[in-house]
C-alpha cells in the first residue's frame, strides 16, 4: 500500500507540478517543518500507517475533484444505438363547446327523415302532418336562437344536477372473493357458492346451512298451500267430458315448473289417420296423406305424430302446425295421388307387447281351483310309499335278510336241538345257510322290481314262505 501511496504522490506531483497549488502546498510545508519547537512538549514520531492512510485519502481527494477520464473506444456494431422512443404525447379532450358556438340547425323538411320517419309520416292524415311540420319548425327556430338555446342547456344542466343528487350513483367492481376452503376440490360449477365462513363462529350456521334452510322453508310454503289453498279449489273443478268427435286434433304442451326452459315453446300434435275419413278425405287420399307425411306415421297405433319449436311462443308454432296439417290434407285431394308408389313403413320397428294371460288372473274362483288342486296333491303325497324305507324296514326286522337275527334264532334251535351224527348235522346247516342265501336274494329282487315298475303307488310287500330242509325232515 506504501508503494502505491507514493506512486500516486509522484503522479500528482508530475501532474500538479509549476501550478500555484502546488507551490502553495510546498510552502505550507516548509513552514511547517522549520518552525521552532516547543523544548516543553516531546516530539512524536507519526505512525506509519497513519502517513499512508494520509498519502491515500489526499490522492483520492485529489482524483474526486478531476473531471471523469474518457477512454477512447472502437464500436465494433456497425448498428447504430438504439434508444427507447419516448411515449406519444396524449392529445388532451376537446373541450365541451358551449352553447352559443353550437353550429345552427338545418331548416325542418320532409326529406329529411329517416326510412321508418318516413313510412310513419306518409301514413299521418294531412291535418296531423300539418300539425307535425309545424311543431317542428318551432323547435328547429327556438334551437337556432342562441339566447333560448342557452336557456335550454342551463335547464337540462339543472335537471342532470337535481337527479344525480336524489339517486347517488356509484359505480364500484365488486371484489374477487374466493369460493371459501371447503370448494377447493369441487368439480361442479354450480355448486360452488360463495363462502363468507372463513372467520367461523360457533354461534353461526354455514352458508351451505342456510342454503338448506331456505330450501326446507320453500318446501313448508308449498305444504301450506297443498294444505289450505288445494281444498278451495275443488268448487271450480268440472266433470271431464270427452272431446267431441270434429276435434281430431291433440295438442301436447310441456311446462316446467319454477324454472324456464328452452324446450318449453315446443308444441307436439297428434291425430289418427282414421278420423279423416270419411268426412276429410277417402280411402284413396288416406293412402296418399300417409305417403306425403312418411315416417312420422306410426302403422302400429294409426297416429300421425309433428312437433314443432321453430318459433319462440307457443302459440305460433301451434299455428304453424295446424296450417301444415291444412296443407297436407288439401295436397292429397287436389295432387298426384301416387298411386303407383307404395306405403313405404321400413322405418317402423313393430314392438311386441306381451299381455297377462287372463287365466292367470287371480280371482275366488281361481283361488279355489288352487285350494283343491294343492290338497288333491297333499294326499297323493301321503298314501304313496318310498320303496328304500320299505326295503330298509324289512332288512331290519325279517330273519332272512338280517344275519344278527338269523344267528340269534339259530342258537335258540341249538339249546333244544337232539344231537345228531356230525355228518348229518354238517348237511343240515350247509342246507340251511343256501337257503337262507337264496330266500334273501328272491327277497330283494322283487323288491326293486316292486319299486322301480310300480313308482308312485301302493307298494305291498308280502314275504314268501319256502319251506327249509329242516321243515322237510
Amino acid at each position: 500500500m506504501a508503494d502505491t501511496g507514493w506512486s500516486w504522490r509522484g503522479k500528482m506531483q508530475r501532474q500538479f507540478s509549476g501550478t500555484r497549488r502546488w507551490k502553495e502546498m510546498k510552502n505550507i510545508r516548509r513552514t511547517s517543518s522549520t518552525a521552532p519547537l516547543n523544548p516543553n512538549i516531546p516530539r512524536l514520531s507519526p505512525p506509519p500507517m497513519a502517513s499512508v492512510a494520509r498519502s491515500l485519502g489526499r490522492s483520492a481527494f485529489f482524483m474526486a475533484r478531476r473531471g471523469p477520464i474518457v477512454t477512447p473506444f472502437r464500436q465494433f456494431s456497425v448498428t447504430p444505438i438504439s434508444l427507447v422512443s419516448e411515449d406519444p404525447l396524449v392529445p388532451e379532450e376537446p373541450k365541451r363547446p358551449r352553447p352559443q358556438d353550437l353550429p345552427p340547425a338545418p331548416e325542418y323538411s320532409p326529406d329529411f327523415l329517416s326510412k321508418e320517419e318516413r313510412e310513419q309520416y306518409d301514413l299521418m292524415s294531412p291535418e296531423e302532418r300539418q300539425e307535425f311540420d309545424e311543431a317542428n319548425r318551432a323547435l328547429v327556430s327556438e334551437y337556432n336562437d342562441p339566447e333560448a338555446r342557452a336557456a335550454m342547456f342551463a335547464e337540462l344542466d339543472k335537471e342532470v344536477f337535481q337527479i344525480e343528487r336524489q339517486t347517488y350513483l356509484r359505480f364500484e367492481e365488486p371484489k374477487i372473493r374466493s369460493n371459501g376452503f371447503w370448494a377447493e376440490d369441487e368439480p361442479d360449477d354450480l355448486a360452488l357458492v360463495e363462502d363468507g365462513d372463513e372467520d367461523f363462529n360457533d354461534d353461526e350456521m354455514t352458508s351451505m346451512a342456510y342454503a338448506q334452510l331456505e330450501q326446507h322453508r320453500e318446501i313448508r310454503e308449498y305444504a301450506r298451500i297443498a294444505a289450505w289453498d288445494m281444498p278451495l279449489l275443488s268448487k271450480l273443478a268440472k266433470p271431464f267430458t270427452l272431446p267431441p268427435e270434429s276435434h281430431i286434433l291433440r295438442f301436447r304442451y310441456t311446462t316446467y315448473m319454477g324454472e324456464q326452459h328452452p324446450a318449453e315453446p315446443k308444441v307436439v300434435v297428434e291425430l289418427s289417420s282414421k278420423d279423416l275419413t270419411p268426412k276429410y278425405l277417402t280411402e284413396a287420399q288416406r293412402q296418399t296423406f300417409l305417403k306425403l307425411v312418411g315416417v312420422r306415421y306410426n302403422p302400429q297405433t294409426d297416429i300421425v305424430r309433428m312437433s314443432c319449436e321453430k318459433f319462440p311462443l307457443r302459440a305460433q308454432n301451434k299455428r304453424y302446425l295446424g296450417d301444415t296439417i291444412k296443407s297436407l290434407i288439401k295436397e292429397a285431394k287436389e295432387g298426384d295421388s301416387f298411386a303407383d308408389i307404395p306405403l313405404d313403413l321400413r322405418h317402423h320397428k313393430p314392438k311386441v307387447t306381451r299381455r297377462f294371460p287372463e287365466s292367470w288372473v287371480m280371482t275366488p274362483e281361481r283361488k279355489k281351483q288352487l285350494e283343491a288342486t294343492r290338497a288333491e296333491r297333499q294326499r297323493q303325497q301321503q298314501e304313496r310309499v318310498d320303496g328304500n324305507k320299505v326295503v330298509l324296514q324289512a332288512a331290519r326286522t325279517l330273519p332272512a335278510l338280517n344275519p344278527a337275527l338269523n344267528a340269534k334264532a339259530t342258537e335258540e334251535r341249538e339249546k333244544v336241538a337232539v344231537k345228531v351224527n356230525a355228518k348229518a348235522q354238517k348237511k343240515r346247516v350247509r342246507a340251511a345257510h343256501i337257503s337262507h342265501g337264496c330266500i334273501r336274494h328272491f327277497i330283494l329282487c322283487q323288491c326293486i322290481i316292486s319299486h322301480s315298475s310300480l313308482t308312485g303307488t301302493l307298494l305291498t310287500f308280502l314275504p314268501l314262505s319256502i319251506p327249509t330242509l329242516s321243515d322237510r325232515t
